[in-house]
């Protein structure tokens, strides 16, 4: 027997004779379908118990009425609507580049893609290798950039955050939508596989042996790299570093391109190597070497600098993959592009082993295998007062998750963040109800 899901009865603000073969219907249909796939990164601004525990539940219905989509038109839209829900913050960086115009038409762009990609899932003819095809849509990345990723479906709730959690979502889909078995049959199989995909356990991760201050600054993109700010700005972050000695903390952590400069033969990097005889200083700068430019993490340790270069890089915004010559030529005149360091970067602290991950790289899966502790350097400026960082941090928290990793996260922008793994909601839920009886 099939268990239907008519939801429509549930709003009574729907009018009763709704047109549901018309254009207005159909858009506000795969526009809510769309928000159900994108519930963890608008939810994640409300986060509490409750919020996290219907969020996976909520992506779970998301899924559902996608399968119901009975044309490749509306998978399209809600691909489509799903693209501009998670990135329709990408086309803000160009303004700094004096390109306002692209601010829409960017979104737009990205929507299309992942239109044609959800389109294309909708070939595959039956309903369960469609959904195996939207599944693997997290493996698909337009220009190495991976943050499409279900696996933040499992941040929050009782999923385990892992392949696990996150395979047990999509099969519980999967049942929910069947019409083919019985009631009974599909209750004990969507049963079982919740408890298949439960978190039973929490990954421990290292924390710093030292005790230390994360730096968070608010320098707006267009002031950071303006020539006058930058003796102000970087006067202040000395400041920053001073209060934190004065607070006997042993390691200070600035964010990516706190020092929006090459530090090497400065003032400045005397006076940090000065400063570092009194407490470890890791920050963000540029540097150059023959030639070429790195966004780069300095360590400042007992007088000496040790730099460490950035990977992955961010299409069209540290490096451009293709195209070269015209996109300098019509569209980013003044970009300068990076070079790439190595794969993955790792130093010491008091014994401890540290991957260094500059933005971008924080959200990289390879980052989080091998390590145990990332401190992560970000420049969120570029995004402000958009969803961006919200995202970044669902990413980190599910590999942070997976992996059992600690990320210690300096932001300029929103905001700095001390990532460990998830810990249980049904151990949250006994507390807190504990709370409330007693």
């Amino acid at each position: 027997m099939k268990l239907k899901l008519n939801f429509l009865p549930y709003f009574s603000f729907i009018p009763k004779k709704l047109n549901t073969n018309s254009i207005i219907f159909k858009i506000i249909k795969v526009f809510f379908i769309a928000i159900l796939l994108s519930n963890s990164i608008y939810l994640s601004f409300f986060a509490n118990i409750f919020t996290q525990t219907i969020s996976p539940f909520l992506a779970i219905w998301g899924l559902v009425l996608l399968l119901k989509s009975k044309n490749a038109k509306q998978y399209f839209w809600i691909g489509f609507f799903v693209g501009i829900l998670w990135f329709w913050w990408i086309g803000l960086s160009s303004i700094y580049f004096n390109l306002n115009y692209l601010v829409p038409i960017i979104p737009l762009i990205v929507g299309l893609v992942y239109g044609v990609l959800f389109r294309l899932c909708y070939l595959l003819k039956f309903d369960f290798l469609r959904l195996c095809g939207i599944f693997a849509l997290s493996y698909v990345h337009p220009l190495g950039f991976d943050w499409l990723n279900w696996g933040i479906f499992s941040v929050y709730g009782f999923f385990d955050p892992s392949f696990r959690g996150v395979l047990c979502i999509f099969l519980m889909t999967y049942f929910i939508y069947e019409g083919y078995i019985s009631r009974y049959y599909k209750m004990a199989i969507i049963t079982a596989l919740f408890f298949i995909g439960f978190q039973y356990d929490e990954k421990k991760a290292q924390t710093l042996k030292l005790d230390y201050k994360l730096i968070n600054t608010q320098i707006s993109q267009e002031q950071k790299f303006l020539q006058e700010n930058l003796s102000i700005n970087s006067n202040a972050l000395i400041q920053d570093i001073i209060r934190a000695i004065n607070e006997k903390k042993e390691l200070v952590i600035l964010p990516e391109s706190a020092f929006a400069f090459d530090l090497k033969n400065t003032k400045y990097e005397l006076m940090l190597k000065e400063l570092s005889h009194q407490i470890t200083i890791i920050t963000g700068a540029f540097n150059t070497e023959k030639e070429l430019i790195y966004n780069s993490t300095y360590i400042f340790k007992k007088g000496s600098v040790y730099i460490l270069n950035k990977h992955f890089l961010v299409p069209f915004g540290e490096e451009i993959p293709f195209f070269k010559d015209l996109i300098k030529n019509y569209f980013l005149k003044n970009i300068e592009e990076f070079a790439k360091g190595p794969v993955q970067s790792q130093y010491k602290l008091n014994n401890q082993i540290i991957t260094n991950a500059i933005c971008y790289e924080a959200t990289k899966e390879q980052n989080y295998k091998n390590s145990q502790i990332i401190i992560a350097l970000s420049n969120n400026a570029w995004f402000n007062h958009s969803t961006e960082y919200k995202l970044q941090q669902l990413l980190m928290k599910f590999y942070a998750s997976k992996y059992g990793v600690s990320v210690y996260h300096s932001v300029n922008g929103k905001e700095n963040a001390v990532i460990l793994p998830k810990e249980k909601l049904s151990l949250k839920w006994s507390e807190y109800l504990n709370t409330l009886f007693h």
